[in-house]
């Protein structure tokens, strides 16, 4: 009867387990998922964006109006967004255990010295840095996942904002140490 309690605790102990990896792959599915709804809705802004140049650019042309300034403005919301698109990629890839080549964007395993597409050499980078620049980018997504979609291009400004002090405060730690 003692070998088949010790059976049936061993079982106990692996259906916990297993329970547990089930969970953690499926927080990681939705997580991943959440963000990729975010990407997308980025994608859409970015589409209409181009549309609004494309059409002030039209008139612009057609009416010889000058419109430089509005059509600077689209120029640099488009460029922001596409900013915010790729740390949203970023942080999918970093989910699903990849990284994304800064030359040709191919995504690649984590582990990967170099890109197998363009050869790219990845330079190490310091470990904790990148997790405080991943936890802020996770938060911002959020915030931007439950927003409106107007308020998710605010959002995403925020966040490259607080990344872009967070990566230069982590690269003067990096020089400094």
């Amino acid at each position: 009867m003692k070998n088949f309690d010790t059976i049936i605790g061993d079982v106990k102990v692996n259906a916990k387990a297993a329970a547990s990896v089930v969970s953690k792959k499926a927080a990681m599915l939705y997580d991943a998922s959440k963000h990729r709804i975010s990407a997308e809705t980025i994608k859409r802004s970015i589409g209409k964006k181009l549309i609004e140049l494309g059409k002030l650019t039209y008139k612009a042309t057609t009416q010889d109006i000058d419109l430089a300034e509005d059509i600077a403005k689209v120029v640099e919301e488009i460029t922001e967004l596409k900013q915010n698109l790729a740390i949203v990629e970023a942080h999918i890839a970093s989910i699903k255990n990849q990284k994304i080549c800064p030359e040709c964007e191919n995504k690649v395993t984590k582990e990967s010295s170099f890109c197998n597409i363009c050869g790219h050499k990845f330079e190490d980078e310091p470990e904790e840095p990148v997790k405080e620049i991943a936890e802020t980018v996770e938060e911002a997504v959020e915030e931007a996942v439950e927003a409106k979609p107007d308020e998710i291009v605010v959002a995403a400004q925020k966040a490259v904002a607080e990344i872009s002090e967070d990566a230069e405060e982590s690269v003067k730690a990096a020089d400094e140490a």
